[in-house]
């Protein structure tokens, strides 16, 4: 059996200067932003606003490396699973990102030129939404009609090894100092009409972090959300007001766990490790540590073999 596997995550920009069509990218979505307008009106609005979020964005980039690491991340993460799915069989392991190259096209067509008898797309979304595994799905379907009808797995938020990784990842942090911190569980928000509208994702975020939290008892957590834009409402608490509220109960040590994120990204390197971890020292906290994403942990690597062989057969 020849059998391609697509590994896909959001992406990011490569360099500084591709910050604004990443963005118009981004924007374009309409399983993220449903606009009343059309298709036209979609791309009026990516154009304007990627344009006015680019300087920022690109500042924000700079602080990390001017670049994104979640494409390297990815090519590691596929990397690591071709080795483990090649003792098994004739896999081949490609990376595809829905908002910068490789994009999901780019890859469609490349396997156009070869013959396979499965294809397996693998969004790396442990919990799904409609904003990221669906928005994945669409993008398939739109350009794959020339390739046969790929499995799709659609989830992964509590398979075990999966939630093996996560907790292994804490460990990790907690072994470096003897105070037993605050577990904070921050996860990447999304609109609260999406909810309403039946998204699963806080469901399943939820699930993901009660079994995190078997290997944990005794000690104090709680979930919050990142990573919101415009107006409307998302998931909330949002981070920064769960860290006035932990403090305001007295809590100094926290132990950060970016619950859902599988690679590092500017949610992680940005937004965690430097402005929140700022915000929180400027409330007093005593300790702000946050946990690694899995990554390419053996566990979890492990886990996408398993998901993979699984839906295969």
């Amino acid at each position: 059996m020849k059998t391609a596997v697509v590994l896909v995550n959001l992406g990011g920009p490569d360099k500084l200067e591709n910050v604004q069509p990443f963005l118009f990218n981004l924007f374009s979505d309409p399983d993220i932003f449903k606009l009343p307008f059309g298709e036209k009106g979609q791309e009026i609005f990516a154009r304007l606003i990627s344009k006015y979020r680019a300087p920022k964005s690109a500042r924000l980039y700079e602080q990390i490396g001017g670049r994104s690491p979640l494409h390297p991340n990815t090519l590691d993460q596929a990397a690591a699973l071709q080795k483990k799915l090649r003792e098994v069989d004739d896999f081949q392991v490609h990376v595809a990102q829905r908002y910068w190259h490789p994009l999901i096209p780019e890859v469609i067509e490349k396997l156009s030129h070869e013959t396979f008898d499965k294809i397996v797309l693998l969004p790396l979304f442990p919990q799904y939404s409609n904003t990221t595994t669906l928005s994945v799905i669409n993008e398939w379907v739109r350009h794959g009609d020339g390739l046969i009808a790929p499995v799709i797995i659609q989830r992964f938020h509590q398979h075990p090894k999966y939630i093996e990784a996560c907790k292994d990842r804490i460990i990790e942090k907690l072994d470096q100092d003897s105070r037993k911190p605050h577990l904070l569980f921050s996860a990447h928000s999304i609109p609260q009409s999406r909810i309403k509208q039946g998204d699963p994702y806080q469901v399943e975020i939820e699930e993901t972090v009660e079994l995190i939290l078997e290997e944990f008892h005794g000690y104090g957590h709680s979930l919050c959300y990142q990573s919101k834009v415009g107006p409307t409402k998302w998931l909330e608490p949002n981070i920064k007001d769960e860290l006035k509220e932990l403090k305001h109960r007295g809590i100094k040590n926290l132990l950060v766990c970016p619950v859902g994120f599988v690679s590092e990204h500017l949610e992680t390197l940005h937004e965690l490790d430097i402005k929140y971890r700022q915000v929180a020292e400027d409330l007093g906290f005593s300790q702000f540590i946050r946990v690694n994403t899995v990554q390419a942990h053996p566990l979890f690597i492990d886990c996408l073999k398993e998901l993979i062989l699984e839906n295969c057969q």
